[in-house]
């Protein structure tokens, strides 16, 4: 892949819509912020994340990730003491191609640009975040929608 091409753009066209497994929970603990301005760094399985104001610290198989509260609540439902199920579709493709792929948080604000393999998904979630998934880890995640 040339380092110079252009990212690729979440291609809607392309998009279609899945739904996420009900069988899928996930164990979440809020972190509230005493500063809502305060920012904290935590060591997410993909790098760094870096959070502000209230937010989720989830389990994964793989470690533990941060969820801005505001988003994690509209897209999941708590079916018991900290164990919720994602509620919310999203809209994704698998790329046939190498490519580079803007990342983005939910407010639309560039996260950055991750390299997308043959028969990685494209991903945007309802909220508007986009992000790459490997094809083992959206079929655990995800089913079609229709």
């Amino acid at each position: 892949m040339d380092s110079k091409e252009s990212p690729h753009r979440f291609d809607e066209a392309r998009a279609s819509e899945y739904m996420p497994r009900r069988d899928l929970v996930k164990t979440a603990i809020l972190l509230r912020q005493a500063d809502p301005d305060a920012l904290v760094t935590i060591q997410a399985p993909f790098g760094p994340e870096v959070m502000k104001g209230d937010f989720y610290v989830v389990a994964s198989p793989d470690g533990a990730y941060g969820a801005a509260r505001v988003e994690f609540e509209a897209s999941h439902i708590e079916i018991g003491p900290q164990r919720w199920i994602k509620q919310s579709r999203v809209l994704a493709y698998q790329t046939t191609e190498a490519c580079l792929v803007e990342t983005l948080l939910a407010d639309g604000t560039l996260e950055g640009t991750v390299e997308a393999h043959p028969r990685d998904w494209i991903v945007r979630q309802a909220a508007g975040e986009v992000m790459v998934i490997e094809p083992e880890r959206f079929a655990e995640r995800y089913e079609s929608g229709s």
